[in-house]
């Protein structure tokens, strides 16, 4: 959909406060650095990477809790993710630090997604029901396998993996935080739907 130790990275820091980042949304999560320079190879967690191409500015978001805005300087397409160089960033070193940190926009930033198509913030915490009105759980992650998403849906402790195809999703209502699926046959292993 998420910091500052060094003196180097300081200035990244400033304006960056709990006023302003509310709001905040992660798009992504950073990956080795790449090259000498302080690059920093980016997984997206938008189902289009070409997103990316049209930002200025991201707030990184390291896994100990630093966190700090970057300048993009420039951003490049490779394999499922990109390669991203920030203007505070130059140095291999520099880069390691924000290795795992995950990559923040704020919601006011986001375009507006065709009919069919959702961010996955939008998804998480929605319940998931058969359409015979059975609650199956709550989705609490989601990941990609490449040809679909994957929503990981919990009741208690009871785990389903559930694919993102117009087969087995029925309706979504962002408003709402509700899903509908049609179950496929062993798609649900416990048969209390």
């Amino acid at each position: 959909m998420t910091h500052a130790h060094s003196a180097i990275l300081t200035p990244a820091s400033v304006g960056v406060n709990e006023e302003n980042t509310n709001n905040l949304v992660t798009i992504g999560e950073t990956g080795r650095p790449h090259g000498l320079a302080g690059e920093l190879k980016i997984r997206p967690i938008v189902d289009n990477p070409n997103r990316f191409a049209k930002l200025h500015h991201v707030i990184l978001e390291a896994p100990d809790g630093r966190r700090a805005r970057f300048t993009i300087r420039r951003i490049r397409n490779q394999n499922a993710g990109c390669i991203v160089s920030f203007h505070e960033v130059t140095s291999i070193e520099q880069a390691a630090l924000w290795v795992r940190a995950e990559v923040k926009i704020s919601q006011d930033a986001l375009e507006t997604l065709p009919d069919g198509e959702y961010y996955h913030f939008d998804l998480v915490g929605m319940d998931v029901f058969t359409e015979s009105g059975a609650c199956i759980g709550t989705i609490k992650d989601i990941f990609s396998t490449g040809s679909n998403d994957v929503f990981v849906v919990k009741k208690q402790d009871i785990e389903h993996l559930i694919p993102s195809t117009e087969e087995i999703v029925r309706h979504v209502d962002v408003k709402q935080k509700r899903m509908v699926i049609r179950p496929m046959e062993g798609l649900l292993e416990h048969d209390e739907v």
